[in-house]
């Protein structure tokens, strides 16, 4: 749940079932807290790449709106399998590469080779790269927060900051002379082939990332209505840290419904939110419910998204993003996730 308001959140995740990874390389589940904010998140997504392009491990957001200015943010911690640094930075290797509407992936930010130094590189459909600035200012060897801005065009901009701070900025033309016109997906990696980047709080909106923070409201107990299959689906299952697609909550019949109560200890403060976001890992049968709906319960009524439909294999989806709360029409309220009755859950649908 972000810290600040009026801005269109466009994607949140941060957990094994929020990303897509690659399919040549790996994205595991870190739990060492040294990785992450333990307040807001549970664990980090760990990437380590070889020096290829596109890099063999990495992880993208779920495609998100197609648009012209996007903001994306996260924290990353490079690691020497013990601490955060900055060793072996190497020349090219890609951290954050930005895919336009074409699926390319139009700006990166890449190595220098120089430890703790970044660029930010256009890049052609065909793999051609063009240097559009090298960040004077080296990122210091910590778990430090991430924030790339992208104003998206001929006469555009591209803005990298750290742990708020703007560490460079490019204005001029930031396309990479393909056509393409928007933005649609973000994807992460590491800048050294010898150690780990640890990923956690991802998120991107149209405006402003810097004051934002995603809180992991998983799934704690269960919930009003328990319909599915399985053993403690609610906390153990749903709730896992890392997931077991050989252990899974399930219904072979239409219409039913499994909700769960969900964490709510977010750090003391003021906030406003920016949406509920709700994303699971699940699959069809051959027989049986082809969709399933999202769930939100709120004082004693049930709102369903609309139907979402799982491949015959698993795979991550959702980033159904609820920007108010379905019962008032209002923005939500931090107390509404900690309300008594307030559910998220699942609905088969056929």
């Amino acid at each position: 749940m972000p810290k600040v308001a009026s801005a269109a959140l466009i994607y949140a995740g941060g957990e094994d079932a929020d990303i897509i990874c690659a399919s040549s390389g790996s994205c595991t589940t870190a739990n060492d807290t040294r990785y992450y904010r333990t307040a807001w998140a549970r664990s980090a997504i760990q990437v380590s790449t070889a020096n290829t392009d596109p890099p063999s491990s990495r992880f993208a957001t779920q495609p998100f709106a197609a648009s012209t200015e996007i903001w994306a943010h996260g924290w990353v911690c490079i690691s020497d399998y013990g601490n955060c640094t900055w060793l072996n930075n190497k020349n090219g290797l890609q951290l954050i590469r930005v895919m336009d509407d074409a699926g390319n992936p139009t700006l990166v930010v890449r190595g220098t080779g120089t430890s703790g130094t970044l660029k930010i590189s256009s890049r052609t459909a065909a793999g051609a790269y063009t240097d559009l600035v090298t960040c004077p200012t080296a990122i210091a060897a910590h778990l430090w927060q991430v924030d790339l801005h992208v104003n998206y065009g001929t006469s555009g901009e591209v803005s990298l900051f750290r742990d708020g701070v703007q560490v460079c900025d490019y204005t001029g033309d930031v396309t990479n002379g393909d056509g393409a016109t928007t933005l649609e997906q973000v994807e992460f990696s590491s800048i050294t082939d010898e150690r780990a980047a640890l990923w956690s709080e991802i998120i991107v909106a149209t405006t402003d990332t810097r004051a934002m923070s995603r809180y992991s409201a998983n799934t704690v107990g269960n919930g009003n209505t328990t319909g599915f299959s399985g053993t403690n689906v609610c906390s153990s299952i749903w709730n896992a840290l890392a997931y077991n697609d050989a252990n899974y909550g399930y219904s072979g019949s239409a219409n039913v419904v499994h909700e769960c109560t969900v964490s709510s200890s977010i750090p003391p403060g003021s906030y406003q939110v920016l949406g509920l976001v709700m994303n699971t890992r699940a699959l069809v049968g051959t027989t049986g419910p082809q969709h399933f709906d999202f769930i939100t319960r709120v004082n004693g009524t049930d709102y369903a998204s609309s139907d979402f439909a799982p491949l015959p294999t698993f795979s991550n989806l959702g980033n159904y993003i609820q920007t108010t709360n379905p019962d008032t029409g209002l923005a939500w309220a931090v107390s509404d996730f900690a309300a008594a009755g307030f559910n998220v859950g699942l609905e088969t649908k056929p």
